[in-house]
């Protein structure tokens, strides 16, 4: 049995979790946040809740048609059956497709908690900033920036922005090069409630113009909070030109932004909450699936690895899982 330390609870890194606890290794998860799931963060507030960042699932490959097939057995995914709707210089139109979308249950976190399981132990609210290997003893120290350090271990597996990757790296200059080589893009998100439901058919709107690029009513996702609750979030381009902007123009802009796109008039929000993701997505993915340093033990996955998606992740992540386990010596996977 191997003792593995994966830094980062989001998509990727709980994938490989799943794929290393099945193979009978024990495996700790690190994470600055006080949970899992990255950018499948759920927010919520008295009776209401939002999904801030990934709004659903779809799957491309068979693999992960099948994957969400199990987690819906399991009751950690449902399918959220919308007609997606457009606004573009036409107006706002429904624009039906035969997409399935999934979401976790009952908010995305949902899911990420149930993927973290396995894990032998999960430190939150701990920011890791550097990774050191002993050659001698080839196995692996973390520290983080309140002075603790933790280990030995005997492989790691990083699942964090490239940027945040890059000092973790020093040991793998080469892989720390390839880092540098995608670009992530940031996106704002408006989350707010309103006192009275808006008369709009529409739950879910992707936004072909202004500062917007997707809208959605969080509570006609199943299992979720009845609250008229709504996420805005704005274009990649707009995001990075307004990167710095003081919040409160942010804020202003999106909320007007949202109100034309749905055609209604404006209402004052019960709750209003802007965040700024400042990597959200890459603009370009290294379509590698994972980087991996086979004499180090070590490997570095997520979306920006494969393709900018949760399947992308979740693809990243069983490559990464995989590959780490071949470089161990008389650990590569065997059935339990």
């Amino acid at each position: 049995m191997a003792h593995i330390a994966i830094i980062g609870a989001g998509m990727a890194g709980l994938s490989a979790l799943q794929y290393l606890a099945e193979q009978g290794h024990e495996v700790t998860v690190f994470d600055k946040s006080r949970g899992s799931g990255g950018r499948m963060a759920s927010k919520k507030v008295d009776d209401a809740s939002w999904d801030m960042g990934a709004q659903f699932i779809r799957a491309h490959s068979a693999a992960f048609t099948a994957q969400l097939q199990q987690w819906q057995q399991y009751g950690w995914v449902d399918e959220w059956n919308i007609t997606p709707w457009t606004a573009d210089a036409n107006g706002l139109h429904p624009s039906p497709d035969n997409v399935q979308r999934y979401v976790g249950m009952p908010r995305m976190t949902g899911l990420s908690r149930s993927l973290l399981e396995p894990a032998a132990a999960f430190v939150a609210s701990t920011r890791i900033i550097s990774a050191s290997r002993e050659a001698s003893a080839r196995e692996w120290s973390l520290s983080s920036d309140d002075g603790k350090t933790f280990g030995p271990f005997d492989g790691l597996l990083i699942n964090t922005p490239p940027q945040q990757a890059i000092p973790l790296l020093s040991a793998a200059p080469q892989l720390a090069a390839q880092c540098e080589e995608v670009d992530m893009l940031p996106c704002w998100t408006l989350l707010l409630t309103l006192p009275e439901a808006m008369s709009s058919a529409a739950d879910a709107v992707f936004v072909k113009q202004g500062p917007l690029s997707w809208i959605a009513r969080n509570n006609s996702k199943p299992g979720r909070d009845k609250k008229e609750a709504w996420v805005i979030q704005a274009s990649h381009e707009w995001s990075r030109q307004q990167v710095d902007a003081p919040r409160e123009q942010v804020q202003q802009e999106l909320l007007s932004a949202f109100f034309a796109a749905l055609q209604q008039p404006q209402q004052q929000p019960d709750t209003l909450w802007l965040h700024r993701w400042l990597y959200a997505i890459p603009a370009n993915s290294l379509t590698l699936g994972a980087l991996s340093d086979i004499s180090q033990h070590l490997v570095v996955c997520g979306d920006w690895c494969h393709s900018p998606s949760l399947e992308g992740a979740w693809l990243s992540g069983q490559q990464a899982a995989r590959t780490l386990l071949t470089t161990l010596p008389n650990m590569a996977e065997e059935p339990l």
